[in-house]
């Protein structure tokens, strides 16, 4: 049996579609200097500082930005336990485990978590209950932000995640072929041990994955200095897949170029990197030591999935959750390679990104990044759909 396992940020999504972006409750709350507290599109703010930054209340704020409606949806969130449920999803359980380690609280908020996952494939008996609030993340999301691709912004209230550590992860997680940790940045005592995390990984003969996200914490303290990637750049080298947006990418290396940011992480000794880029094209390379050496790649987003979007016939949801989906897809296609037999070295990682790229995608006909399925297959059904199709836009198709 192969097997995921993945610990990082978990927590609920509250979700408020169709907001607008530049109305005037929000354009009072936009960031206006890097790092001073207020909202930025695509970007996460603490829900302490936002109040610092606006003067009021979090729950007066929201009110005037909602209009005072109630969510229009509350799922799980976060990009390491989403990540893991697309990949449970798209493998199922027959020769695949796909396991979450983490923290919650003792609250309404974990009861309703617990049973969300609970209607998932994933195996979630390694998340504990810790000290603190459950985390929540409330997303307002714009669909008609960038010329109708459109984009959210983030409140995120930490809680529970201050209190999770290294200490928690027990000695069992590290038995797996792939460890992967998600947005370890909302975890702050994990995200400054990432380095003898990623490392004690690579010691048990793992594959070490990390997926970012944005590190408000680092930029809040330091608004045009590079984010650390753990306590130290030592955390790259113990790095055998690395998948950052475009911002994330940037921030980490220093560099103003995707080009740039890739040539950084293999200097560091990363072995395999993929930035993202919206609903533009992705980039990647890899050194050879996982998957097939490949230099500077470009792979373009779906173009079945880019028409789906402009279709009025076709029902929407909204772009939260596309970049841990894509995640997850890049870990199934892994363990799917991996249990076929293909060694070291020999993967590939377009193959792999082609499901990252369909995965992605789907998320975008859902409200929320976790998608529940009425049976097993069902999610998997769907995303190859659109594999299918990018297979053959990208000329890998029959």
């Amino acid at each position: 049996m192969t097997t995921i396992h993945g610990t990082g940020c978990s927590l609920m999504d509250y979700l408020y579609v169709n907001v607008d972006l530049s109305s005037p409750a929000i354009k009072r709350a936009m960031s206006r200097t890097p790092g001073d507290g207020g909202l930025a599109p695509g970007k996460l703010v603490f829900l302490e500082d936002l109040e610092r930054f606006s003067g009021q209340t979090f729950a007066e704020f929201l009110k005037e930005a909602t209009d005072g409606r109630e969510p229009d949806k509350a799922n799980l969130g976060g990009p390491s336990v989403v990540s893991l449920i697309n990949a449970a999803q798209l493998l199922g359980t027959e020769r695949y485990k796909v396991g979450f380690f983490g923290g919650h609280g003792d609250d309404e908020t974990a009861r309703q978590l617990l049973a969300i996952i609970g209607n998932t494939p994933l195996d979630f008996s390694g998340y504990k209950t810790v000290e603190g609030m459950t985390p929540f993340t409330v997303v307002l999301s714009d669909p008609s932000y960038d010329e109708g691709h459109g984009e959210r912004t983030f409140v995120n209230n930490l809680g529970a995640a201050w209190n999770y550590g290294p200490a928690d992860v027990p000695d069992s997680f590290f038995n797996a072929d792939i460890v992967a940790f998600g947005g370890t940045a909302l975890l702050p005592r994990i995200h400054d041990s990432l380095a003898s995390l990623a490392v004690k990984g690579k010691k048990a003969g793992a594959t070490v994955v990390v997926n970012t996200v944005y590190d408000y914490r680092s930029q809040a303290k330091d608004p045009t200095g590079r984010w650390a990637l753990g306590k130290s750049d030592e955390t790259y080298a113990s790095i055998d897949v690395l998948v950052a947006d475009r911002e994330e990418a940037f921030r980490l290396s220093g560099e103003t170029s995707i080009d740039g940011a890739l040539a950084y992480f293999k200097a560091k000794g990363t072995g395999a990197a993929v930035v993202t880029d919206g609903a533009r094209e992705i980039h990647f390379y890899s050194d050879g030591a996982l998957f097939s050496r490949a230099e500077n790649r470009k792979l373009p987003v779906s173009a079945a999935v880019k028409a789906d979007i402009a279709d009025p016939a076709i029902q929407k949801g909204d772009t939260t959750g596309c970049g841990d989906n894509f995640a997850g897809g890049l870990l199934a296609s892994m363990a799917e390679q991996m249990d076929a037999g293909v060694p070291r070295g020999s993967l590939d990682l377009a193959e792999a990104c082609s499901w990252a790229v369909a995965s992605g995608g789907f998320s975008c006909f859902h409200i929320g990044g976790t998608y529940l399925e009425s049976k097993p297959g069902e999610k998997r059904a769907k995303i190859g759909y659109y594999y299918d199709l990018y297979k053959k836009q990208t000329g890998r198709g029959r």
